[in-house]
């Protein structure tokens, strides 16, 4: 059994992601909800898009997820042993170096020395303190490979993560889940979608197309991502943002509860 998986996307970078099915699965008969905090961001999922819905990539993401509930610590095990092997380790070819970065000593040795890394789920979000927990426990048994993260389980990572983690696991939080109002802008590092690159620029966002590592890189707290060219996302999505497209929805919900 093969974890974790390359797409075209990610491969250059040496970056290896794992992914669960996105939001709300059928499973064992009953409804179980894989991205717990997900909000606005759930009418134009790109995970429930495309590629995502071709039958052979839904079972692969469904084998993940039972495995996961069925038996974590079969599943810690297999994640341990892949990690292990030759083709994670560093390469020694420099990374970005043609980039003006200002990351911290451990992410420019990481650059330096050609690190392998690991994005878990391109899909899919942490849907429990025990696999949050595991995760943890993989990074921290490789302190080489980059292990990065988008999630919208903000109060999770309040409690277990932040000021907690390996260095080597990095996370930023994504705009339109449930917990947009935890945030604050400029101390959590969070991505926010934009119907275009100018707008990106315009909302003094830095765009993370050049490489998806940049996410967890770039010096700053603001990563703006343009929005896939899907165009019946970008026509329900208009001139908004997931962030924006959040804030309407809690302000309708509280103008229904008033009245």
């Amino acid at each position: 059994m093969i974890l974790l998986t390359q797409n075209s996307e990610l491969r250059e970078d040496r970056v290896w992601n794992w992914a669960l099915p996105a939001w709300v699965i059928k499973r064992n008969g009953k409804g179980f909800n894989v991205c717990p905090s997900a909000g606005a961001c759930t009418q134009l999922c790109y995970a429930r898009n495309g590629t995502y819905l071709f039958p052979a990539v839904r079972a692969a993401h469904m084998r993940n997820l039972d495995l996961v509930i069925e038996d974590l610590p079969k599943w810690k095990t297999i994640m341990i042993g892949e990690l292990g092997s030759d083709q994670f380790r560093a390469t020694y070819q420099p990374r970005f170096a043609d980039l003006e970065l200002d990351p911290d000593p451990w992410a420019e040795e990481w650059m330096r020395r050609g690190g392998s890394a690991v994005r878990i789920h391109d899909s899919g979000d942490f849907f429990s303190d025990e696999y949050l927990q595991a995760w943890l426990d993989i990074a921290e048994l490789f302190p080489d490979v980059l292990f990065y993260t988008y999630t919208k389980e903000v109060p999770r990572f309040r409690r277990m993560v932040e000021g907690k983690a390996p260095t080597n696991f990095r996370w930023l939080y994504s705009m339109g889940g449930k917990h947009d109002h935890l945030l604050d802008k400029d101390r959590d590092r969070h991505a926010e979608v934009f119907p275009t690159l100018e707008a990106v620029v315009a909302a003094g966002y830095i765009d993370q197309t050049a490489s998806d590592l940049l996410a967890v890189l770039l010096p700053t707290t603001r990563i703006g991502i343009p929005a896939n060219n899907i165009p019946h996302f970008k026509k329900k999505m208009g001139d908004n943002t997931f962030g924006g497209m959040q804030m309407a929805r809690n302000v309708h919900k509280k103008d229904n509860a008033v009245t």
